[in-house]
């Protein structure tokens, strides 16, 4: 039955879904033997491949959480990315685009990013800066800035000391539109999945 029915996904051009083994334990035992025997290089090289599949894996996952593209737009595929050149964490990001106008969203996760973004939110930095306004998204504050002569925008949560969620926006209509899609975040679902 199973040859059977490998045979027909073959024919069909249809493909079974390969589930990848998990190398992450033994890139971890292959860091710690050569770590053992004073080979620092294969040290970082098995822990650099075992941090890029869990960034995969936690990637993936994370962008299950990125907001639908709103009506009339379109979205990419979410990308991830490793931040190790500044200062560690994970970024999982898409774009959106309708018509001239485009949206970012980012997912950033452990990075100093996030602990610089918090800082925006002391009232007296909020206040300093033009073109700033504080609001809700669910339950969690939000910071907005918008130009409208330049039409263009971000908007800005933190989640605790781990999460940045951050959509800048160009050739928008209104900053109501980083608001609409500010509301697409599952904050909910993030916060559990980077709670552990």
């Amino acid at each position: 039955m199973r040859r059977a029915a490998l045979v027909f996904s073959l024919a069909t051009g249809l493909a079974w879904p390969v589930q990848a083994a998990d190398t992450v334990p033994a890139r971890l035992d292959a860091a710690r033997a050569a770590y053992a025997r004073g080979d620092f290089g294969r040290t970082a090289v098995e822990l650099e491949a075992a941090i890029v599949e869990l960034h995969a894996r936690l990637g993936k996952t994370l962008a299950e959480f990125l907001p639908a593209p709103l009506a009339g737009w379109q979205g990419e595929a979410p990308e991830t990315l490793g931040l190790a050149s500044a200062g560690g964490g994970l970024a999982v990001t898409r774009a959106y685009a309708r018509d001239e106008s485009t949206l970012n969203a980012s997912l950033i996760l452990d990075s100093p990013a996030v602990s610089a973004a918090a800082a925006q939110f002391t009232a007296q930095a909020a206040v300093a800066q033009p073109n700033f306004r504080r609001l809700k998204i669910g339950a969690d504050d939000a910071l907005l800035r918008w130009d409208a002569s330049t039409r263009a925008g971000e908007i800005t949560v933190v989640l605790g000391a781990r999460v940045l969620l951050q959509i800048e926006g160009d050739n928008l209509t209104s900053s109501d539109i980083l608001v609409d899609a500010a509301r697409g975040w599952n904050i909910a679902a993030i916060r559990k999945a980077t709670a552990g």
